[in-house]
């Protein structure tokens, strides 16, 4: 392709309103650019990206088994009685929970008509679509858009690792260093991720052992704090409007770790109390986890008043009636003489102990959001970072949930028809375009993994070697060689930046130095070498 030809130019000044480094340097090299509503237009450079990407995509779900369809647009159960049906069989699942959009519900009833059996399973689909985006960040460019083409698999009757594995190898083969990790919303998903500067998604991370995991989930350990092993006289001491840990602390005389919080939750219509040491927040999604539910929610002021006979902020474990399931984190476990709230107004009890003022739990469970800069719990010597990450993909095992709904069974090997189970997987190949960037680039431009380059030679030509540069643009060109050739009445300067800008794997260059020879240059090496033609032909088919 000559570039002159090419629709779209790059720019010379840095993009204004673009904050990712991957949404800057797609712009400046002309591979994107906004468009209205907060999408994006794929110009000429973008589109072959993408299109290598989708066909590196399809190519490894059609390795593991998967037959590709055709999806219609628009979501299919939006407002059908099968999603209604779906929200009103499973109270304790968030509404956004079915994947309507995703089509599982209408392909579970196909598959449901299909009459399988054990020698049918696993059946495995996949199919390209395009997915909207609930919280777009406009300035974040293709990482966040709020259109975007999307890939998407399910698998019946098999296990969901079969295409998680098909995209890890994706992102491995597209040069993408990312990781998987619990999903906060789910625990029955698995999120394919890459650590971002931006602020996006907060997680806790471990350099020692790469452990890495959303903040809400991230478990560390639970640092040994001193104790007085005598206990103490248990009062309940006024003090007026403290509700929070670090004044509270500062009155009674305590450090903050001896102070409690309790929380009050109501899940599937019962409440259960929470109790953490006082630096630490309890985390909604391990609770969820801890007491089986999908749905979580703060108990309604009413009820806390009447459990607690208190205003909001007092509650404590004693006292509590019998209907209260309390549940103790690990951060309670060894503690002595703590305080917690007194289950009365502007009264907060103090030297509390187990066994005495407070039965001890059968168990304590970790429901705490873990903190940055402690031990992490996953190798002896790593310490937890912040960090954040841009969720590029998803695999959830959605087990008989579709299954029950639609009547979609099999026949086992011993002739009894069973619920069969689904699973689905997914990656957004746009987040997935612009993380590539991300990675791969440096000062000068984007530096593109060969798999996905837009081109795999930029030719740039100077006086007067036009008629040599069209005599190799041709050559190369009926080799097979995907060739960009900046054919521009511009500057050795201009070229140069523009080819570094873009980032195609090799520039070649012919100009009056080079003589008969042409100058081969892989991207982002410190030199170049003078090759005859012959050699360049040998070394792209090599």
């Amino acid at each position: 392709m000559r570039y002159s030809k090419v629709f779209g130019r790059t720019l010379r000044d840095k993009p204004r309103n673009a904050d990712s480094e991957s949404f800057q340097l797609l712009l400046r090299a002309g591979f994107v650019r906004p468009a209205a509503g907060g999408g994006f237009f794929l110009l000429p450079l973008g589109q072959r990206v993408m299109s290598r990407i989708e066909a590196l995509t399809a190519a490894e779900l059609s390795a593991a088994g998967a037959a590709t369809l055709g999806l219609p647009t628009g979501n299919l159960a939006a407002n059908s009685d099968l999603a209604r049906s779906l929200r009103m069989h499973r109270g304790d699942v968030a509404i956004d929970y079915p994947f309507a959009g995703h089509h599982e519900s209408t392909l579970a009833m196909i598959a449901a008509n299909l009459t399988l059996s054990y020698r049918d399973l696993p059946l495995t689909v996949a199919a390209p679509r395009w997915a909207t985006r609930d919280n777009p960040r406009a300035n974040w460019g293709l990482l966040a858009a709020q259109e975007f083409p999307f890939h998407s698999s399910w698998i019946f009757g098999g296990p969901v690792e079969a295409i998680a594995a098909a995209y890890r190898r994706v992102l491995e083969r597209l040069d993408v260093d990312a990781f998987s990790m619990e999903s906060a919303a789910d625990p029955a998903s698995t999120e394919f991720a890459v650590e971002s500067a931006l602020a996006a998604r907060p997680i806790l991370a471990c350099d020692h052992c790469g452990y890495r995991a959303p903040a809400e989930l991230a478990a560390s350990r639970v640092p040994a704090w001193p104790q007085n092993p005598e206990p103490g006289v248990t009062e309940a001491v006024y003090g007026p409007g403290l509700i929070q840990v670090e004044p509270l602390a500062q009155f009674l005389g305590i450090p903050v770790h001896q102070t409690t919080k309790t929380m009050l939750f109501e899940a599937r219509g019962r409440i259960v109390a929470a109790c953490v040491a006082g630096i630490y927040s309890v985390s909604e999604a391990k609770l969820m986890r801890v007491l089986g539910c999908r749905r979580l929610s703060l108990a309604p002021i009413e009820i806390v008043r009447d459990l607690t006979h208190s205003e909001i902020g007092y509650a404590g474990p004693v006292g509590l009636p019998d209907s209260v399931e309390v549940i103790w984190d690990l951060s309670m476990e060894h503690r002595s003489n703590f305080e917690a709230g007194a289950n009365r107004t502007d009264h907060h009890c103090i030297n509390l102990n187990f066994d005495r003022d407070v039965p001890r739990p059968a168990s304590f469970v970790d429901i705490r959001e873990s903190l940055a800069g402690e031990r992490c719990a996953r190798c002896d010597n790593g310490v937890l970072a912040a960090r954040a990450a841009i969720v590029l993909g998803h695999a959830s095992d959605l087990g008989d949930l579709y299954s029950d709904l639609v009547g979609a069974r099999f026949l086992d090997d011993a002739r009894n028809t069973r619920p069969l189970p689904a699973a689905c997987a997914g990656l957004d190949l746009a987040s997935t375009l612009a993380a590539i960037v991300e990675q791969h680039h440096d000062e000068h431009g984007i530096v593109w993994p060969a798999a996905v380059a837009p081109f795999t030679v930029h030719l740039v030509s100077l006086p007067p070697a036009e008629p040599a540069a069209e005599a190799l643009y041709q050559q190369l060109s009926a080799a097979g060689v995907e060739i960009l050739w900046d054919d521009r009445l511009e500057s050795a300067g201009v070229k140069f930046g523009d080819a570094d800008l873009i980032g195609v794997p090799v520039r070649l260059v012919l100009s009056k130095r080079t003589g008969q020879k042409v100058e081969w240059k892989p991207r982002g090496a410190g030199s170049a070498e003078l090759l005859d033609t012959e050699e360049v032909l040998a070394r792209l088919r090599r």
